[in-house]
């Protein structure tokens, strides 16, 4: 069976694992920073304005309390809390099928991309012909410039002349 790639290791994403492990199928998070939830860790200092019952999703309880951990009771945690009590230790309980380093650049469905196939040719020629066109413009300024630059030579000359 294929894993369901979940992009980011974020509170959402890691909820969604739990969620699907849960329906018996195999989460896959990719998570571009170097650990769990990486952005909350940017504002980590920064005290959150919900209590920590609201902060933990059900699915992801049930999978951290067979690991032995239990759920904060009170309080309004910090990010970097929220992080170090909740979020890295579900990263842990989901183990190699987190994985940190991991740039999403682009999804799409298998042997198709995200283009619309209709006039696709069209716009393809189109691109084509922009960029002959550009290069021949580029092609003329380069000459136009090389034209100036000899005339100021000559203008440089011809001074140079009249003044002696």
């Amino acid at each position: 069976m294929n894993p369901v790639v979940v992009i980011g290791a974020g509170p959402q994403g890691l909820a969604a694992a739990a969620h699907l492990l849960e329906r018996g199928l195999e989460p896959l998070v990719l998570e571009s920073g170097d650990g769990p939830a990486s952005a909350v860790v940017e504002w980590g200092h920064v005290r959150l304005f919900s209590p920590w019952s609201e902060l933990i999703d059900p699915a992801s309880r049930r999978l951290l309390e067979p690991t032995g951990w239990s759920a904060p009771e009170t309080g309004y945690p910090s990010g970097s809390q929220w992080v170090e009590e909740y979020l890295a230790p579900l990263a842990e309980a989901l183990g190699d099928r987190v994985r940190y380093g991991s740039r999403v650049v682009g999804v799409g469905r298998k042997g198709r991309d995200l283009s619309v196939d209709a006039g696709r040719a069209e716009l393809d020629a189109g691109a084509t012909e922009l960029s002959s066109q550009r290069s021949s413009a580029l092609a003329q300024i380069a000459d136009g410039w090389a034209q100036l630059e000899s005339g100021q030579d000559e203008l440089d000359e011809a001074r140079a002349t009249y003044e002696s």
